[in-house]
């Protein structure tokens, strides 16, 4: 025979586990519709505030560029459409010779709102800049945003790939 005190904690685990599974099944169903946003952006420098002397560590410096992205026409031939703008500040944490590795934020503005990153870059002179960049922020339709990218720069060119996610 089950004592009453058995029965009560069936009882209370039961109940808690029962007002648990709307929350678990809520759960489950945003992780299986997490969608990721790829956002692919070719920017291009205008102004740029880069020191033409040496570089020197916590130099800073920013930059602004027009943003377009890539459009394909029915054609076959891609154009770009301007998508907005963005600036990046960064600053130098390492100078070894010619080389200088930068912490950088980036703030770019969108029809549907702002996303704001965040990467360390190295310059080698001469050579294509590669990076990862962290989404660290949003406005708008990218209010809630997070996730990484990718980032090239060559000579005025900025290529930004990135996954969004929400």
């Amino acid at each position: 025979m089950i004592t009453s005190a058995v029965r009560g904690v069936v009882v209370a685990a039961l109940t808690t586990t029962f007002a648990l599974l709307p929350a678990l099944a809520h759960a489950e169903e945003k992780d299986a519709d997490n969608d990721i946003e790829r956002v692919e952006l070719v920017g291009l420098s205008g102004s740029d505030t880069t020191p033409v002397r040496d570089v020197e560590t916590s130099d800073s410096w920013t930059n602004h560029m027009d943003l377009y992205t890539e459009v394909t026409d029915g054609s076959g031939k891609k154009t770009l459409r301007h998508a907005g703008d963005g600036t990046s500040e960064c600053s130098a944490i390492v100078v070894q010779g010619p080389e200088v590795t930068a912490q950088c934020t980036r703030v770019l503005r969108l029809e549907k709102g702002t996303l704001t990153l965040s990467d360390m870059i190295r310059y080698k002179p001469g050579e294509r800049v590669t990076a990862k960049t962290g989404i660290t922020a949003g406005t708008g339709h990218y209010r809630s945003a997070y996730g990484e990218g990718h980032i090239a720069l060559e000579g005025r060119q900025v290529r930004l790939v990135l996954d969004v996610d929400e």
